[in-house]
């Protein structure tokens, strides 16, 4: 889960914040997931001041037991954004992240590029790349990439509009959307690896996963997949494989690697696209 500890537009209070974290918390205690949560620390303060309510709702994923990431402090775009500015904003947003996760006697280990942007140069890639390893980080890949976010915006425009009809709508389509999503890249690491590999999940910490992801889980599980931390995820040999991608784009890492491997171009047909009604409501040009 990306944007700790809360990625919304429309709700400013912090309450609010604790009470959305708790709903998705339930669910992922309800179905025993070992999720990880990529914190963006400027997300905690409101006016350049500590607000305790946005903190207890990043605190109640420690006394859950869950895990925590690093995702920046304040998100940049590294493809925009000079090297040593970059670096300096991943310590930054260190700080309390480290606080919470002492607590419970461990250590910050995992980054998560945001934007999933890892660099538009082998030279810039690799400048960070070298960075992370400096500071005993794990690069945390993604390889069921996906257009949550705008339903995720759509979502909270149909409740801006208080709309209930309509984001009970978007609702029950982003969770399709989500499952043909994950089997399409399942699918793609069978052409790509000969098997399934085990997959890392993108989603974010937002009003649309409080409501909809007790059953987006549920039809996980119907489709017979298990829940695995970030941690197993990477024990797989695939995470392995060479990444030269440097394009603009923020991709799936199974597309990196098909790209690095130059495989052919129907390789990548069929994948599961926000539609167009979707991107309305968000409004969103394009995914």
């Amino acid at each position: 889960f990306d944007d700790l500890p809360m990625n919304t537009k429309y709700l400013g209070d912090g309450n609010q914040w604790i009470e959305q974290t708790q709903k998705l918390l339930l669910t992922i205690k309800k179905y025993k997931i070992p999720a990880i949560g990529f914190v963006n620390e400027y997300k905690l303060y409101v006016n350049e001041v500590l607000d305790s309510s946005r903190l207890k709702a990043l605190q109640l994923w420690i006394d859950a037991d869950l895990e925590l990431g690093n995702h920046t402090f304040s998100h940049p775009d590294y493809h925009n954004t000079e090297n040593e500015e970059f670096f300096a904003d991943i310590i930054k947003g260190e700080k309390i992240t480290k606080e919470l996760l002492s607590q419970k006697n461990k250590k910050l280990e995992y980054f998560r590029h945001p934007f999933l942007h890892t660099g538009n140069s082998l030279e810039k890639k690799k400048a960070l790349e070298d960075f992370l390893k400096q500071h005993n980080y794990t690069i945390a890949p993604v390889s069921i990439d996906n257009g949550e976010w705008i339903y995720a915006r759509a979502y909270e425009n149909a409740y801006n509009n208080k709309d209930s009809e309509l984001m009970k709508q978007i609702g029950s389509e982003y969770v399709s959307y989500m499952i043909d999503k994950t089997i399409y890249f399942e699918n793609q690491s069978t052409k790509l690896f000969g098997r399934e590999i085990k997959q890392i999940l993108l989603v974010h910490a937002n009003m649309i996963n409080a409501d909809y992801f007790d059953e987006l889980a549920d039809e996980l599980l119907k489709h017979n997949y298990q829940f695995i931390s970030l941690n197993e995820a990477l024990t797989d040999s695939a995470y392995q494989s060479e990444d030269t991608f440097i394009g603009r784009g923020g991709i799936s890492w199974l597309h990196r690697w098909s790209y690095t491997r130059k495989v052919d171009k129907s390789f990548y047909a069929g994948e599961p696209e926000v539609p167009q009604n979707i991107l309305d409501i968000a409004e969103v040009e394009s995914e």
